[in-house]
């Protein structure tokens, strides 16, 4: 793993779990973060990919003592845990050369946003498995790619 990514996970060193093989990196935020919380219980290395001033789950509350602050959320606790996380700005070229970096020792992408929105922003399918064939790229919806309500927003609960 780069230098530059923070390890907070809480699993044991040397233990094995089913999913311990595998490296997730999870692009999702509060619309999509259950899945990757759900893929580190399991074993699997999760890095959360999250934009300079962190996902939008770090604002949401409840907070700590009630005081709002990104570092005190419970709802980002919770299904983050198990997670490493870096901090990458992917509206610039530096971020998303990082992410294809990330990518290639990659297994496994999950997205969670409007239908074209990560290809959009350079780092679909195409991008980041043209670097890593092997990778397995979800992208999370939650009512399809096509259809009247593709573009609503709601989150994998």
């Amino acid at each position: 793993m780069p230098d530059w990514v923070t390890d907070d996970t809480e699993i044991e060193e040397g233990s094995v779990t089913l999913l311990s093989p595998y490296r997730v990196l999870d692009l999702t935020d509060d619309r999509g973060q259950l899945a990757g919380h759900t893929l580190a219980m399991l074993g699997a290395e999760v890095i959360a990919i999250e934009p300079p001033g962190g996902q939008r789950a770090r604002h949401l509350g409840p907070f700590v003592d009630g005081v709002r602050d990104p570092e005190r959320s419970l709802d980002h606790w919770a299904f983050n845990r198990g997670k490493a996380s870096v901090v990458l700005d992917l509206d610039t070229d530096e971020g998303r050369a990082q992410l294809q970096e990330l990518a290639v020792g990659a297994d496994i992408v999950l997205t969670a946003g409007r239908p074209g929105e990560a290809e959009a922003r350079g780092y679909g399918y195409e991008e980041l498995a043209a670097r890593n064939p092997a990778l397995v790229y979800v992208a999370m919806t939650p009512f399809g790619l096509t259809g009247p309500k593709a573009h609503w927003e709601a989150t994998d609960l």
